[in-house]
């Protein structure tokens, strides 16, 4: 334990000294939002959105904002109904407000401008292999809506409620759209994170911006703050820079060549 807290005071600190100071914007909720650098390129392109759950705040400003592509995977069944009422609503002014938490009222989004070549929706959980069915395990309070596939939620216990939802990876899921290259990854998968940028690095996948939460550093374990770390390493070593921000444990990272 003593060893553990030591551990996580000294990664605090090193992500502290590691990150570099650069202006951003945040677009999104309190709870569904993320910071990220207000990019030109960004403005008709394609971004996946990985993990969307019931706030899709942050890819609809993003899509009014730049007028571009969100490719939305997520296999759980309250993330695809929100999704599937979004689509329906389509051309609908805002008429409502953001709401604390992470289920957002329809009516809250602006979605005067969007239309279906905006996005599409991918009902499969991102991770390193595709076609594989897994264990989705269910977050212990029920008004919750994020599964999990490290079941880190549940404390990695195998003993856990689960929906079994099939795989894709992201290198599968671009050539299935044939899409050459991409400028932005947003990963809120509850786990499953460290196994697609691993996954992502091994296929040189490289976006310009890749947000992402760490969600086992929630947790205050040792394991994840080990894996973390090492994910950590190969994203510096593949000239990826840590921006700044105040969501920890949200992290934004951009390609060398992009600072």
């Amino acid at each position: 334990m003593i060893f553990t807290k030591f551990y996580i005071r000294i990664f605090k600190i090193l992500i502290n000294k590691l990150s570099i100071n650069r202006e951003t914007i945040y677009l999104g909720t309190n709870y569904g939002g993320w910071s990220l650098i207000d990019q030109p390129k960004l403005k008709n392109n394609i971004i996946i959105s990985a993990g969307v759950g019931e706030d899709i705040s942050f890819d609809v400003e993003m899509i009014n904002k730049y007028d571009l592509k969100v490719i939305f995977v997520d296999p759980t069944p309250r993330a695809l109904q929100h999704l599937s009422i979004f689509k329906n609503s389509l051309g609908n002014p805002k008429t409502g407000s953001y709401l604390n938490g992470g289920l957002q009222p329809i009516e809250a989004y602006d979605l005067t401008g969007i239309t279906e070549s905006n996005f599409f929706i991918v009902d499969k959980a991102l991770f390193n292999t595709s076609g594989k069915i897994i264990k989705f395990f269910s977050p212990p309070n029920k008004e919750h809506v994020s599964h999990s596939i490290s079941n880190w939620q549940n404390n990695f216990k195998k003993e856990s409620e689960y929906i079994e939802v099939q795989t894709i990876s992201i290198s599968d899921l671009l050539k299935k759209h044939n899409i050459d290259n991409i400028s932005m990854i947003k990963l809120d998968i509850e786990g499953a994170e460290i196994e697609v940028i691993n996954d992502m690095i091994k296929n040189k996948i490289y976006p310009n911006q890749l947000l992402v939460e760490f969600d086992e550093l929630h947790n205050n374990l040792l394991k994840g703050y080990l894996r973390a770390t090492n994910i950590f390493l190969k994203l510096l070593k593949n000239n990826y820079k840590l921006v700044k921000t105040s969501r920890y444990p949200n992290f934004l990272f951009i390609k060398d060549s992009f600072v």
